[in-house]
């Protein structure tokens, strides 16, 4: 009896000398990899666009300075290949409301920042869900246009959406395109950011 005893207890102090030697390698092994990071020694060059994409942060103004619409905002500048795309409604509204930043109004309902990388991202969610929008020539239309940076004919883009959306308000309609120093100052009050330029041109060539 005191044989099987002395068998268990040498068992038992075996494996727990090895599980105590693996857990000791992995904590150094692990401590090996975080001195590497802080010393610049590990490569970020083999990062993937997607995980790139999933780092992106917002660039929606939280300061409260801004009065950018931050929901969709945040839900454009985090969309992702395969996610739930928005419905079309939503689709329509986004780029209205991306338009105000280039158009004369009477009244503007919700702004949203244009940036090359949102119009990019709307481009690529449109053309991976062309049979969910009834639509989508007419967003592809407008925003492959602006995507080249031409925006003479925004206010007729916005007025279109307007009209497609039907509930919007007609003092909403836009009566002309903003002057580079009008879309400056847009900026400024309503994304709380100072540029000396804008994205694209307004002018007819």
């Amino acid at each position: 009896m005191k044989l099987i005893h002395i068998l268990v207890l040498v068992v038992l102090t075996a494996m727990l000398s090895v599980g105590g030697t693996f857990l000791i390698m992995e904590k150094n092994y692990a401590k090996e990899e975080s001195e590497r990071a802080e010393n610049g020694l590990v490569s970020n060059s083999k990062e993937s666009e997607e995980d790139k994409k999933e780092k992106f942060v917002s660039i929606v103004d939280t300061s409260g300075m801004g009065w950018e619409t931050p929901l969709f905002s945040q839900k454009i500048d985090v969309w992702k290949s395969g996610d739930e795309p928005f419905v079309y409604s939503l689709v329509e509204d986004v780029i209205q409301q991306m338009s105000h930043q280039k158009i004369v109004a009477k009244s503007k309902e919700g702004s949203i920042m244009i940036t090359p990388e949102r119009i990019d991202i709307l481009i690529q969610m449109v053309e991976e869900n062309k049979d969910l929008y009834e639509h989508h020539e007419t967003y592809l239309d407008i925003l492959n246009r602006w995507k080249k940076g031409d925006f003479s004919t925004v206010d007729d883009d916005h007025n279109l959406l307007m009209v497609m959306q039907k509930s919007k308000l007609p003092e909403g309609l836009a009566t002309g395109i903003a002057s580079k120093e009008q879309e400056i100052n847009y900026i400024f009050r309503v994304f709380a950011k100072e540029v000396s330029e804008v994205f694209g041109s307004s002018e007819i060539e």
